[in-house]
């Protein structure tokens, strides 16, 4: 199943993807968040990618409560997911900036780049627990939980 992931902020989004095998997950990039627009650029992305399920990274604090924005990504995604009519799952974001950096800085991303590509790596983190999870709780790829 071909997965798309978000990574929901108020300036920026990150978007990444995974392969049809759910094997890999792959940072794509940051766009500016402008709502709507960015509601109608994602519709075309999902189309144009055959994107068959949606995560959306949901931000928790450590102790698993929701934090402030999270009803601004949980609004988002379920715009995106009925715009879409794909299957949305969401996805605990504590901490997947942290170590979308982390990653960065392993692989020798100079700073300046870094910052540049974070939300992207950060959606991808998020799809790769997702996945991970999926794998896990031995839910073949192509069907959903």
């Amino acid at each position: 199943m071909r997965w798309l992931a978000i990574d929901h902020g108020t300036k920026k989004i990150g978007l990444a993807f995974s392969d049809e095998l759910e094997i890999l997950a792959s940072p794509f990039e940051v766009w500016p968040q402008e709502g709507e627009r960015t509601l109608a650029r994602l519709v075309s992305l999902c189309r144009e990618e055959a994107v068959q399920a949606l995560a959306m990274g949901l931000p928790r604090h450590k102790d698993g409560a929701e934090s402030a924005t999270a009803p601004a990504a949980r609004a988002f995604g379920e715009a995106l997911a009925a715009r879409t009519s794909l299957p949305l799952r969401f996805v605990n974001e504590h901490l997947s900036s942290a170590e979308a950096e982390r990653l960065l800085r392993e692989r020798g991303v100079k700073p300046e780049k870094r910052k540049a590509m974070l939300d992207a790596a950060a959606a991808a983190v998020i799809l790769s627990e997702l996945l991970e999870d999926r794998r896990s709780k031995g839910i073949p790829a192509g069907r959903l939980d």
